[in-house]
């Protein structure tokens, strides 16, 4: 028998958010539904979003501490405020 977790239906109590959807809703003509799954698609990404960042940090970290290679923030902003001229800087090399 199908449940809330097999049939993709989840009951959500919405409170004093509902009018309000409601009222967003009628006047872009579109359905309470439509907010609330436009609104969790973006939560979702948003959050994927964040955990890739998060984890490519961590990688980023754990490179550095096993290699010792890095660029340092004056490096960095050096080539990147060369971006805007003429004669742009290459991007730096990583080092000890």
């Amino acid at each position: 028998m199908p449940n809330s977790t097999t049939s993709g239906i989840t009951s959500v109590k919405l409170g004093h958010r509902k009018s309000d959807l409601a009222q967003i809703a009628g006047l872009q003509k579109r359905t309470v539904h439509s907010l609330v799954i436009e609104a969790v698609d973006r939560y979702i990404e948003q959050t994927q979003a964040k955990m890739r960042y998060e984890a490519q940090a961590i990688r980023s970290y754990e490179n550095y501490q096993a290699t010792g290679l890095h660029v340092t923030l004056d490096e960095l902003q050096d080539w990147a405020n060369s971006l805007d001229s003429l004669t742009p800087k290459p991007l730096p090399l990583c080092h000890k």
